[in-house]
């Protein structure tokens, strides 16, 4: 099949079937290559959104474990004088320990630093923590919407690119 078009000067030039085709391919190729650079950067979106959903369940393992804290502290709170309690010593073993002042803890401050605080004072750092924790979770969770949102316009792309080829 032949093709006739004016090049400009008045006189027509003729394109074979051929040179049409390569135009295609060529035009295909391109396509292609959009395709794979759309999905390196699709597997990239991936890469980023699992390592933020390992942080999150990070941050609420430490929520969770701030949590228990607080409650054990509170229960001192509400206890006079002495009291009995199971100490963890690691590698799943625990002592029986005579707390002999409930009312005053030591709490990590940061920094390896920690400080003598008394109960109520020692409760307050860790719903402190807690906030801050929360705040980060909430912060990841946005971040993780604003990946999959990414995530789902290049896959819109994607589509949309191999219903040309």
């Amino acid at each position: 099949m032949e093709e006739k078009r004016s090049s400009g000067s008045g006189i027509p030039e003729t394109l074979s079937g051929a040179e049409s085709s390569s135009g295609q391919e060529s035009k295909k190729a391109e396509i292609q290559a959009k395709v794979r650079e759309r999905l390196l950067i699709l597997q990239q979106l991936q890469s980023e959104s699992e390592a933020v959903q390992r942080k999150i369940i990070e941050l609420e393992l430490v929520e969770a474990e701030l949590e228990k804290t607080i409650e054990s502290l509170e229960y001192f709170n509400s206890l006079d004088g002495s009291v009995e309690a199971l100490m963890n010593l690691g590698g799943g073993v625990f002592a029986y320990v005579d707390v002999k002042d409930s009312k005053k803890m030591l709490v990590d401050v940061g920094a390896g630093v920690i400080v003598e605080k008394e109960v109520g004072e020692a409760i307050e750092s860790l719903k402190k923590k807690k906030e801050k924790i929360e705040e980060n979770v909430r912060k990841l969770g946005e971040i993780l919407e604003q990946i999959s949102s990414q995530a789902e316009r290049i896959q819109a792309e994607i589509a949309e690119l191999t219903r040309q080829v």
